[in-house]
């Protein structure tokens, strides 16, 4: 007997196992083990699942459903959950260092209870782990919580009150507090440990905001003595007081640098890029120290590159992000968002044919779906439409198979000839890509092979077969259904035409945010990616002027422009132009808020509009949300006042209620 039948047996043995014992958690983890050695990577995850869920203390399954989902999934969300439990079964195996590392990850992942609780536990196996404690009353600090935070470090000054750099962390978390005598005493502490502190500073620093300069000057001199921690932490100071003070992070950036802390150094560089106008010294130089840093690394990590490759197009340097996002892909041939980096990008003329054959290297040695689908965008610029309808069905089939497995013993067509069963057609920065992500994880929907094809508005000349193509073509079985993601769609009225020409029963999907926030998430998005530089005060100034001289034909029909922020707020236009060339039946219109505060309610409501039974998440992570500081709050009454009228015109136009 062959290997693959002794296990094909094994599992009918268990399988028998579970139909006797189905609360059993050792046969459900024995049979996942027979699931990863047939690389039936999903059935593995749903075993180790079960055995979980029967017993909550089994260690080894959420060891082996983290690496599952990180090695083959590629999906560190939930790997890092399982991670975390993991080492809450058997805290005596992780050092400190690893649970500041899983801190860390947790952090980005917005799970800051678990990432408080691993920074904690950091400390208290190291109390003297600097790191640890900054991280910890960093996240405090984001939690609103400065109290906390100043806690944390009087708790590292009591457990290492020999320690300077304790005392000067202090220092920096109570002055941010104005909390200015204890400041003072801790400030005084730190000199007081620092055996070579410069003579020719005074022992006494007031820590007042017109005193910046004394900061900057006392950090450089500090820094030329090597006393980093403390340099680091007077350039803060000055960060804080002077926060478009460049030299201040130049500074920061060569010290995080030169300690070859370079996560640390790419963040203050960056911070000196965004800050500093392009044709400034210093900006010119960040970017050139980011350049020296990725060429002199020995291992350089792909998230590095990636990083490197959003801040370029951030500044629209196209070309280089072009080039950071391959060099990310070299080190990890799936690494998705370098991909997705490549694909929001403008790709010139020049770079196209040198991109085609890189991708083709790729397909060759790992023929990863995002690779074929973004050869096949490639080819499509250079006019080459049959060769990408070519790879557009590969990727669209292998991103299929790679999900589900046993969709390989199907028939598939040849070709799609069936419209997509829904479009998410808008709005912008309004919640479309979690929507995407929680329909991605229904077993009958089966997407495109990228979120936003843009086909009606951007590419329609290219044909119906070209788009069709970008669709796994079983899904025009009736088992599965299939649609995209163009939240750009709402904007033009020539889409909803295009629509119904060509997908005339096709059902829309639309997400409408509270208008002023989706106006400054917007503006944001846009100067991140490198298509503005406005500030959003003079860009909202500006186009309220605009919007003055505009007739409502005018704004339907605006598409892009600069600024744009508050007319693609204008929903009750675009809606109104929609449904008049559309009916209102064909449309389900949800309140993003509605589906961030009950995803669960408002995800039945997607299912049974598309005919689905429901199928409900463990967790509905928020999908590509914006990072940006609050607005101001005369800025948003301005706002909130301009759209009462237009959001009222809305609400008796839909006979809705959205309390905006």
């Amino acid at each position: 007997m062959n290997q693959q039948a002794q296990l094909n047996e094994n599992i009918a043995r268990y399988v028998q196992k579970l139909a006797v014992n189905p609360e059993q958690p050792e046969i459900h983890f024995q049979l996942g083990n027979l699931y990863v050695k047939k690389q039936q990577w999903q059935l593995a995850i749903k075993s180790y699942e079960q055995a979980i869920h029967f017993n909550p203390q089994l260690l080894k399954a959420y060891s082996y459903l983290a690496r599952l989902y990180e090695t083959k999934l590629n999906n560190t969300y939930k790997s890092t959950d399982y991670w975390y439990q993991a080492i809450k079964l058997n805290p005596d195996s992780v050092t400190a260092e690893k649970y500041l590392i899983l801190g860390n990850i947790l952090a980005a992942q917005k799970k800051l209870e678990k990432a408080i609780d691993c920074y904690q536990q950091a400390i208290t196996l190291s109390p003297n782990f600097l790191d640890a404690y900054h991280r910890l009353a960093e996240l405090l600090l984001t939690q609103n919580q400065p109290q906390t935070a100043i806690q944390t470090y009087q708790k590292g000054v009591r457990c290492n009150p020999q320690n300077s750099q304790f005392h000067w962390a202090l220092t920096q978390a109570l002055a941010k507090q104005k909390q200015w005598k204890l400041a003072n005493q801790h400030y005084q502490n730190a000199i007081a440990l620092e055996q070579d502190f410069p003579s020719e500073f005074p022992p006494k620093l007031e820590f007042e905001p017109h005193n910046w300069q004394a900061y900057h000057q006392l950090g450089k001199v500090l820094q030329y003595k090597k006393q980093f921690a403390i340099a680091i932490t007077l350039f803060g100071k000055v960060n804080q007081l002077q926060p478009n003070f460049i030299p201040a992070y130049i500074h920061i950036a060569n010290i995080y640098r030169q300690l070859e802390k370079y996560q640390f150094a790419f963040y203050y560089y960056r911070q000196t890029i965004i800050i500093a106008p392009q044709d400034h010294s210093l900006h010119k130089k960040a970017i050139q120290s980011c350049q020296n840093i990725l060429q002199t690394l020995a291992n350089p990590q792909p998230e590095l590159y990636y990083q490197w490759g959003q801040l370029l197009r951030s500044q629209g340097y196209f070309t280089k992000a072009i080039a950071a996002y391959q060099e990310a892909i070299k080190l990890n041939p799936k690494f998705d968002q370098a991909y997705i980096g490549i694909q929001y990008t403008e790709v010139a003329e020049s770079q196209l044919e040198q991109l085609i054959n890189f991708y083709q290297q790729i397909v060759k040695d790992c023929p990863y779906p995002l690779a074929w689908g973004n050869l096949g965008d490639a080819l499509t610029q250079q006019g080459k439409i049959e060769e990408a309808i070519a790879c557009y069905r590969t990727s669209a089939y292998q991103q299929s198979i790679q999900r589900y497995p046993h969709l390989t013993q199907l028939n598939w067509p040849a070709k799609k000839e069936k419209a997509p069963d829904f479009l998410i057609v808008g709005a912008t920065k309004c919640g479309t890509s979690s929507l995407y992500y929680y329909l991605s994880h229904h077993p009958q929907i089966l997407f495109s092979h990228k979120k936003e094809l843009d086909f009606f508005r951007k590419y329609f000349n290219r044909g119906i077969d070209w788009y069709l193509s970008h669709f796994p073509t079983i899904t025009d079985h009736n088992n599965f259904i299939t649609g995209e993601a163009t939240p750009n769609y709402l904007r033009f009225p020539i889409v909803a035409a295009r629509i119904k020409q060509y997908c005339p029963k096709t059902k829309l999907i639309i997400l409408l945010r509270n208008p002023v926030d989706r106006t400054v998430s917007w503006h944001f998005h846009k100067q991140n990616s490198g298509l503005t530089n406005d500030n959003l005060q003079d860009a909202i100034t500006k186009e309220i002027k605009l919007l003055e001289t505009l007739s409502e034909s005018e704004i339907i029909n605006m598409g892009f422009s600069n600024p744009d922020n508050i007319i693609s707020s204008l929903y009750y236009y675009e809606i109104k132009a929609w449904m008049q060339c559309l009916p209102a039946q064909q449309f389900l219109i949800l309140k993003s808020e509605d589906l961030y505060n009950y995803p669960e309610t408002t995800m039945a409501r997607v299912f049974d509009f598309l005919g689905l039974p429901a199928n409900n998440l463990n967790h509905y992570p928020k999908i590509n949300g914006g990072s940006y500081s609050s607005i101001d709050p005369e800025l948003r009454k301005t706002l909130t006042e301009y759209f009462q009228p237009h959001n009222k015109l809305l609400e008796e136009y839909l006979n809705a209620k959205f309390n905006w």
